[in-house]
């Protein structure tokens, strides 16, 4: 059977790019055995799962096997696509939250939808009254799915999008591609940053102010402790400047 197919710009957004070493795996294992061991999936004519395995067959000319499956919709299809790409082991944070964020709005806006038509169904001739069509529903906590779906805190969701709104397109690009841990990129953020250096200055003064007047055991242990939270404090800093420049 002859298939047409295509590629979905839309559907092949929705899936995030394979690591470097991934892709260059995948690549050498189908130039070895010149064949594709999994078929790409279609629906419709239009590829939902195998993009980066279709563009490498079509490169250097090696068949493969296609396998049709169906959905009720374009959102369906979506949503099918999101979930596959949720089951890859090696997803970084950043793209299992980007993936189970528009999982949470496609959802919201099909149950929008399903909400609309049930207001307009019909029973004979009578609209269904508004009280038939109550139904009680549990508050929804939105982040909290979101968090649950990406297997992840709703406290790094929540740094993941300070880093998205305050960080440098080089920080969030180097979150997205994992080279940067949620928590090392949000510690790096300008105001944290800013923080730290305050911290550390506070540090040095009460070091600088104290230092001379070292008689009791006391002090001695208290000015010993300050000299590690600096060294510490100052070791982070250059840790992430370190970081922000590779």
């Amino acid at each position: 059977m002859t298939h047409k197919f295509a590629v979905d710009k839309e559907f092949m957004e929705l899936i995030p790019p394979l690591l470097e070493e991934e892709y260059q795996q995948l690549k050498q294992n189908i130039l070895a055995k010149r064949k594709l061991l999994n078929p790409i999936i279609l629906w419709d004519g239009l590829i939902v799962d195998g993009h980066n395995r279709f563009y490498m067959c079509m490169e250097h000319g090696i068949e493969f096997e296609v396998k049709d499956i169906e959905f009720e919709s374009r959102e369906e299809a979506k949503l099918w696509i999101i979930k596959n790409q949720l089951g890859r082991r090696n997803l970084t944070d950043a793209a299992r939250i980007e993936l189970a964020t528009l999982k949470a709005e496609l959802l919201r806006v099909k149950a929008k939808e399903q909400q609309s038509r049930a207001g307009g169904d019909k029973y004979g001739n009578e609209t269904l009254s508004s009280k038939s069509l109550k139904v009680k529903k549990a508050p929804v906590n939105v982040r909290q799915t979101v968090a649950e779906e990406a297997g992840m805190s709703e406290g790094s969701l929540s740094m993941y999008k300070q880093i998205k709104e305050q960080g440098s397109p080089e920080l969030i690009e180097a979150v997205k591609n994992g080279k940067l841990k949620i928590g090392t990129a949000y510690r790096m953020l300008p105001k944290h940053v800013e923080q730290q250096l305050k911290e550390a200055d506070k540090m040095y003064e009460y070091i600088e102010k104290h230092l001379h007047l070292v008689t009791g055991e006391e002090l001695k242990i208290e000015l010993n402790q300050q000299f590690k939270n600096l060294a510490k404090q100052l070791n982070s800093l250059l840790e992430m400047e370190e970081l922000a420049w590779k």
